[in-house]
C-alpha cells in the first residue's frame, strides 16, 4: 500500500508542475495558485512520509526538470535580459555599458529582446559569471530564442543536479539524513522558478555551499575561489562573510583577500570608468523605486506616510534598510550562537530572512537561498514560505500589477508564526538539554 502511496505522491508534485511549466500564464493566477496547492501537497507528503530512497528521489526530481525542457518561461520574463546581455557580450559591447532601449543599431532579434524586456532603461546588474551564462547559449542557439531557453535551461538543470549530489555529500560529511536533501530538490519552487524560469539563485546557492564545503574540508584557497565566483553569479553572499571570521580567525584576512584578488579578476573584462558608477546607479534604482511582496517594508512605508503624506517612500526608506541589514548582520556575527558550521547556517539564514523582512522587493524565487542554507539547520520555515509566497503571483491577474493586501497579510502573518513556533521549540529543547 505504502508503495502505490509514494506513486500517488509522486505523480501529484510532477503533473502540475509540467502544467505549470507548458500551460499556465501568470495572469492565470487561480488555476496557478491550485496546481501549486497539488504540488506542494505532494511534495509535503514524500518529504515527511520518506517512503521512497534517496535515489528515487533524486530520480524523479531530475525527471520532473526535464519533463519541462522544451517550455517557455511564463511567470518571469527575466529571460529576455539575459539573452540580450549574451548577445551583447559576443558582440563585442560591455553589458554594464549599454542601455537596451537607448541602443543606436540593432538587429531584428535584439529589438524584440529590448520590447519584450521588463527594464530596458537600466543597465545590468548581473555579475559577470552570470554573463558567462548568459552568452554560452547564444554561440549555439544564435537568434533564435527558443533554442536559446532550452540550452540555458540545460545549464541551470546540470547545476541542479550537481547541487543534490553536494548537498547529499555535506550532509554525509555533517552526519545528517540523507533524506534532507529533498526539501529542497524536489520542492515546487524551486524546480519551478531556476529549471522553470531560468534564474540563478540556485547557481549561486551551490557555489556558496560548494565554498562552505571546502572550507569544512580544509581547502582555504579553492574556497576563497569558489565563493568569489558565488559572489560573481549573485551578490548576496558578500552579505554572508563576516559569519566566517570567527570560523577562520587569523586565517579569515588570507580567505577574504583570496575572495577580493578572485572578484576583481572576473570583472576585468568588463571594467572600465562607466561600471562602477552604472553598476550603483541600477542598485540605487533596485532599492529606491520598486516595491512587490513587502513586509516590515510595507508596514515602515505606512507608518512613515503619516508624516510625510507620501503613499511611497521609497527614497527614504530604501537609504535606511540597507544599513539596518549591515548593523543586524554584525550583531548576528557576534553573538552566541555561532559555534560549527550548523551556527553559521543558522546566523546566514536569519541574516537573509532579516534582509528580505526589511526589503522592497521579495520575489518568489527569493526563497531558494533561504531553502538551501535551512537544510542544514532545523528549521522548517523557509519550505512553508515557499509554498506561501507563490500568493504574491496574483498580483499579475491584470495590468497593471495590483497586489492584494489581504493576501499579503495572510502570506507574512502565517510565514512569523512559523518562525515564532519554530524558534519557541528551540528554546525549550536548549532548556531541557541543559537541564540534563
Amino acid at each position: 500500500m505504502q508503495s502505490k502511496q509514494r506513486y500517488v505522491w509522486a505523480a501529484l508534485l510532477t503533473l502540475p508542475i509540467i502544467a505549470i511549466g507548458y500551460w499556465i500564464d501568470r495572469e492565470e493566477s487561480y488555476w496557478l495558485l491550485g496546481l501549486f496547492a497539488i504540488s506542494f501537497a505532494g511534495y509535503f507528503a514524500l518529504v515527511l512520509k520518506r517512503s521512497c530512497t534517496v535515489k528515487e528521489l533524486l530520480v524523479i526530481g531530475i525527471l520532473v526538470r526535464l519533463a519541462c525542457i522544451g517550455a517557455t518561461p511564463e511567470l518571469s520574463d527575466d529571460y529576455y535580459r539575459f539573452a540580450f546581455d549574451g548577445k551583447m557580450v559576443l558582440n563585442g559591447e560591455n553589458p554594464y555599458t549599454v542601455l537596451p532601449d537607448s541602443l543606436e543599431s540593432s538587429s531584428s532579434y535584439e529589438t524584440m529582446l529590448v520590447e519584450n524586456m521588463n527594464s530596458p532603461s537600466y543597465y545590468s546588474i548581473y555579475p559577470p559569471i552570470d554573463q558567462i551564462f548568459f552568452s554560452l547559449p547564444t554561440l549555439i542557439a544564435g537568434d533564435n530564442l527558443t533554442l536559446y531557453i532550452i540550452i540555458l535551461r540545460v545549464l541551470i538543470i546540470l547545476f541542479e543536479i550537481l547541487m543534490a549530489l553536494l548537498l547529499l555529500k555535506m550532509l554525509q560529511f555533517l552526519e545528517k539524513e540523507l533524506h534532507l536533501f529533498a526539501w529542497y530538490f524536489l520542492n515546487p519552487l524551486v524546480i519551478v522558478e531556476l529549471s522553470g524560469n531560468l534564474h540563478f539563485e540556485g547557481v549561486t546557492m551551490f557555489f556558496f555551499l560548494l565554498a562552505v564545503y571546502l572550507l569544512m574540508t580544509g581547502k582555504l584557497l579553492r574556497s576563497g575561489i569558489v565563493y568569489a565566483i558565488a559572489i560573481g553569479t549573485k551578490l548576496i553572499p558578500l552579505m554572508l562573510l563576516p559569519f566566517f571570521i570567527h570560523r577562520l580567525r587569523k586565517r579569515s584576512l588570507v580567505y577574504f583577500t583570496i575572495i577580493a584578488v578572485t572578484v576583481v579578476v572576473l570583472f576585468i573584462p568588463f571594467i572600465n570608468r562607466e561600471l562602477i558608477s552604472n553598476l550603483a546607479s541600477s542598485l540605487d534604482l533596485y532599492f529606491h523605486t520598486f516595491m512587490f511582496n513587502g513586509s516590515l517594508f510595507y508596514i515602515a512605508n505606512e507608518v512613515v506616510e503619516q508624516f510625510t503624506g507620501f503613499e511611497y517612500n521609497l527614497d527614504l526608506l530604501g537609504s535606511i534598510t540597507p544599513f539596518v541589514v549591515l548593523i543586524s548582520v554584525m550583531v548576528l556575527a557576534v553573538s552566541k550562537n555561532r559555534s560549527g558550521w550548523d551556527g553559521l547556517m543558522k546566523q546566514a539564514v536569519f541574516a537573509l530572512l532579516i534582509y528580505y523582512s526589511l526589503a522592497s522587493i521579495v520575489h518568489p524565487w527569493y526563497v531558494v537561498n533561504l531553502m538551501a542554507l535551512a537544510l542544514f539547520t532545523n528549521y522548517r520555515f523557509p519550505y512553508v514560505w515557499s509554498a506561501l509566497i507563490v500568493v504574491s503571483y496574483v498580483a499579475y491577474r491584470k495590468e497593471p500589477v495590483e497586489e492584494v493586501p489581504m493576501l499579503l497579510v495572510a502570506e507574512h502573518l502565517a510565514l512569523g508564526i512559523m518562525v515564532i513556533v519554530e524558534l519557541l521549540r528551540e528554546l525549550r529543547v536548549n532548556r531541557d538539554s541543559q537541564c540534563l
